[in-house]
């Protein structure tokens, strides 16, 4: 599959882009404060979501802060836990499996980079995938959300497999590690002023 090409195909006619995060609550209350902190800069600047669906732990945070700010937000829904609570006002996508969803996430709206935030063995899967993708196909890059030293070994494998020769130095720019404090210009486009997304009320079913 080769992801189609960074756009604005939202029903606002702003750009999106893809998380990587779980559901769980962490221990560390800096993870939820830098999802939230992430949620808000990106409805903030222009940005609409897709993530993981739900309201718990650290995507829901993201998601309920972009949301708040302004952003539409599209809830990518395991039909296996179609049960869960759901943002209200958010897109509803359900698919069967992983591999589905993550698909969704990396190519509906054409995102033009995924965030990833600090998390379990589904987050690190889907970092891994990503930036396969990125690499190999040329889907959006994957931007690491630095919290404390988390994703710190990742960037740091990353770099030494470029160095190495093993990643094509053009492909260098695909894994990036990004703290909230340094703002999205550091790793997204500026986008033209947008008014807030008016939030979908609709779902797709099952």
């Amino acid at each position: 599959m080769t992801a189609p090409a960074a756009n604005t195909n939202t029903s606002s006619g702003r750009p999106c882009v893809g998380i990587f995060a779980g559901a769980s609550t962490p221990n560390d209350p800096a993870i939820i404060e830098a999802a939230t902190q992430l949620g808000t800069l990106l409805g903030k600047a222009g940005y609409n979501i897709a993530y993981g669906a739900g309201t718990q732990g650290v995507m829901g945070a993201v998601a309920k802060a972009a949301q708040a700010a302004g952003a539409e937000v599209t809830a990518v829904v395991l039909k296996k836990y179609d049960y869960e609570e759901q943002l209200p006002g958010a897109r509803l996508v359900f698919v069967e499996t992983e591999q589905e969803r993550f698909k969704e996430l990396t190519t509906r709206n054409s995102p033009v980079a995924c965030f990833a935030m600090p998390g379990g063995a589904g987050t690190l899967r889907e970092v891994m995938q990503g930036l396969e993708l990125a690499v190999y196909e040329g889907g959006p890059k994957v931007v690491l959300v630095q919290v404390g030293t988390y994703m710190d070994g990742l960037k740091a494998s990353f770099n030494a497999s470029v160095d190495a020769g093993l990643i094509k130095s053009q492909h260098a720019d695909k894994l990036q590690l990004w703290k909230v404090a340094d703002g999205l210009a550091a790793v997204l486009p500026a986008t033209a002023p947008a008014a807030p997304a008016t939030a979908s009320k609709f779902a797709k079913k099952p």
